[in-house]
């Protein structure tokens, strides 16, 4: 049988208003396989971005999904794409996003309160966890900047790696009928429908480590 180590490493990309403690029970679960953790820095002094410089597997999570379809580049052999979207703010040509002024509302409280805002948006994504100490402000502003506008739809529809998307049926961030605009039911890319929330990683971890090794098994590394 083939080790977890000699798979490709496995790049996983957290979502607003997290860190890359996110991931820890996943990368528990995924056992010997690589991983490595990016950040943007929203709890951080810096932002660390970089992905692998071999064939990778990206994995990501709301912002982080969004982020890699944008970001994913030619070494990207595979997207595990988790309470992910291709838009999250609404469009002229895209009805089933999240209004501007629900956005626009958060970037009010993150500008006024961050410590307020941040806990509120992460209890109703589904955890009630202290916030870590240190906020970078300015980070997690450009973070709802990209929730409202980021448009990757077109990164979409020329992604060449196979796509797997895993959505929660109760996500009250990303609902389904965002899900279903951006991943359309009969589409080329079939979506894996869980009964759990926002934070499916979290809740259902056994579940998208399965996904990740299915994807990451279809690879051989170099």
């Amino acid at each position: 049988m083939t080790s977890p180590a000699s798979f490709p490493p496995i790049a996983l990309v957290h979502g607003w208003a997290f860190d890359p403690t996110f991931w820890d029970t996943t990368r528990t679960v995924l056992g010997q396989a690589r991983t490595m953790c990016t950040d943007f820095g929203f709890f951080a002094p810096q932002a660390v971005l970089t992905l692998p410089q071999v064939p990778y597997i990206g994995v990501g999570h709301s912002l982080g999904a969004l982020w890699l379809l944008r970001n994913h580049g030619p070494l990207c052999r595979g997207l595990v794409l988790i309470n992910g979207f291709s838009r999250f703010g609404t469009a002229t040509d895209f009805p089933d996003g999240i209004p501007r002024r629900v956005i626009e509302r958060m970037h009010a409280g993150l500008l006024r309160a961050p410590e307020g805002l941040l806990h509120s948006f992460r209890l109703r994504a589904g955890i009630d966890t202290p916030l870590p100490s240190h906020i970078e402000r300015n980070r997690l502003e450009q973070g709802l900047l990209a929730l409202m506008d980021m448009d990757c739809r077109t990164d979409l529809q020329q992604v060449t790696c196979p796509v797997h998307v895993i959505a929660g049926m109760d996500d009250a961030i990303a609902p389904p009928t965002l899900t279903h605009a951006c991943f359309p039911p009969g589409g080329d890319i079939q979506t894996q429908w869980l009964d759990g929330g926002h934070l499916l990683p979290l809740t259902h971890t056994t579940t998208c480590t399965h996904a990740i090794m299915a994807m990451t098994g279809r690879i051989t590394a170099p």
